[in-house]
């Protein structure tokens, strides 16, 4: 499996409660009929740990493929003019400008009876 990550800051003119709102309820299900080879997909909504600044961005999301051709093939479809709608959905609520996107390579560790 390959990881895609996206680090994602709202427009400023939302607040964090209406950037969440239309991830959840628009943009989510709009990318999940969208991009047929997506295996999972998360969105991670941030906030800061007690004593810490605000975090930089609002939230990390992940995408997950079963293969480089799975990601590439997303790729390709979100230039298409059919991909498209996502990004014109992501100007609503998003500032594209500052999103960072990153392959992950993950590592887990065991732990004793999980």
């Amino acid at each position: 499996m390959i990881k895609l990550v996206l680090l994602i800051k709202r427009k400023a003119s939302l607040s964090f409660e209406e950037f969440r709102q239309h991830y959840e309820t628009t943009h989510a299900p709009l990318a999940v009929a969208t991009l047929p080879h997506l295996r999972k997909y998360c969105r991670n909504y941030l906030e800061a740990f007690p004593g810490q600044d605000a975090p930089l961005f609002d939230c990390v999301t992940e995408f997950w493929f079963d293969d480089a051709e799975g990601l590439a093939a997303t790729m390709k479809l979100t230039r298409s003019p059919e991909g498209q709608v996502l990004a014109k959905d992501e100007e609503r609520f998003m500032d594209r400008a500052s999103m960072r996107t990153y392959i992950a390579h993950e590592t887990a560790t065991a732990f004793k009876g999980a």
